[in-house]
């Protein structure tokens, strides 16, 4: 009797375990539902044609299509240009498509927090580094 309680209480352990390690990891449709609840704003790298930085404000709509609407970093109320997208989220990448013009857009292992979204930032299938858009 006392090495079933044994196993019992070890079988316990073990589903508990996995049940809080699973839920540790976000899935798309979790990460889908936050993308389109908030717009995104932070640096994906855009310039205006001078070479000044422009900060990127993402509007993503449940259809998958989106706009970006860039602006200055110090001056967020002036939109230099407004930019229609296509956007999916695949297995954690979140891909930016601008069309033709303009690289793909990559974020790798996207993960939202309550007012953060992170990844790993990719140009055109080149590593650009880490990368966080703030919600708005």
């Amino acid at each position: 009797m006392n090495s079933m309680l044994k196993y019992t209480k070890v079988l316990i352990l073990l589903c508990l375990g996995m049940v809080v390690f699973s839920s540790c990891e976000q899935d798309d449709e979790t990460i889908f539902d936050r993308l389109i609840r908030y717009g995104w704003a932070g640096d994906l790298g855009f310039v205006d044609r001078y070479g000044e930085p422009l900060e990127s404000g993402l509007l993503l709509n449940g259809n998958g299509f989106g706009t970006d609407e860039q602006c200055y970093f110090d001056d967020p109320n002036y939109i230099v240009s407004s930019l229609p997208l296509r956007w999916m989220i695949n297995d954690g990448i979140l891909s930016l498509d601008y069309g033709n013009n303009y690289p793909l857009i990559e974020i790798y292992d996207v993960y939202i927090s309550s007012d953060e979204l992170s990844g790993i930032l990719y140009v055109d299938g080149y590593r650009d580094g880490p990368v966080t858009l703030y919600a708005y």
